[in-house]
Formats: C-alpha cells, structure tokens, sequence
C-alpha cells in the first residue's frame, strides 16, 4: 500500500507537469543592433516588440506581425 500511495504521489508530481515552450520565454538581450524601426510584432509571451529583430534578440522565436491586443 505504501509503494502505492508514493507511485501516486510521484504521478501527481510530474504527470500533469506543463511543458515549459522554451520559444516564448523572455531571456537577456543578446547584444545584437537591431534597428530603430517600428514595426510592432506580438510575441507568444503576450509582450509587443517593437520589431521582429528587437524580439529575437531576447529569445523571442514565435511572434505574430502588429502589437498586442490588450485583455480588458
């Protein structure tokens, strides 16, 4: 019964565990110049970049063109 209860603990720990999307997590900037050109993308983390090349410089890989809609 114990080996039971722990199988079960350990299924709850890491059976429903989310797959962190590594493509949509912000790291720091890589140094790249990109340039100063406005031309918003929405990036999967719900953040606006002020362009495609802004957003890949923090890790940013998925992105849609124009800013982001905000959630009123």
């Amino acid at each position: 019964m114990k080996k039971i209860a722990t199988l079960f603990i350990l299924m709850l720990a890491f059976g429903c565990h989310k797959e962190v999307d590594r493509e949509c997590i912000e790291q720091p900037h890589d140094g790249r110049a990109c340039p100063f050109i406005y031309n918003p993308v929405c990036g999967c983390n719900g953040k606006t970049y002020a362009n495609s090349c802004v957003a890949e410089s923090v890790g940013i890989i998925k992105y849609t063109a124009g800013a982001c809609k905000s959630k009123r």
